[in-house]
């Protein structure tokens, strides 16, 4: 009923699980931020201190989910360049 998937088949589909779920991280924590930012009223001299963390917080989440995925699609890319050559000569 099922084939049986090779093990790059399986690899791939790890790769794209993993980066589907850090770029929905990333934007869900961009909605958050764009939420919070423009619906909630805020002081206008000075951001609050636990806002100022918040915000510290998400952009490390937010650097952390683009190095991520960033590292995990130049390596598929880098080996899908190096195979192609491979079949061109």
């Amino acid at each position: 009923m099922f084939k049986e998937l090779t093990t790059e088949e399986i690899e791939v589909r790890v790769w794209a699980t993993i980066v589907l779920v850090l770029a929905s991280i990333l934007l869900i924590s961009v909605l958050c931020i764009l939420g919070a930012v423009m619906f909630v009223e805020q002081d206008m001299t000075a951001i609050a201190p636990i806002d100022e963390a918040f915000l510290a917080i998400m952009k490390d989440i937010m650097l952390l989910c683009i190095g991520a995925v960033g590292g995990i699609v130049g390596r598929k890319g880098a080996y899908s360049a190096i195979n192609s050559m491979k079949e061109c000569k």
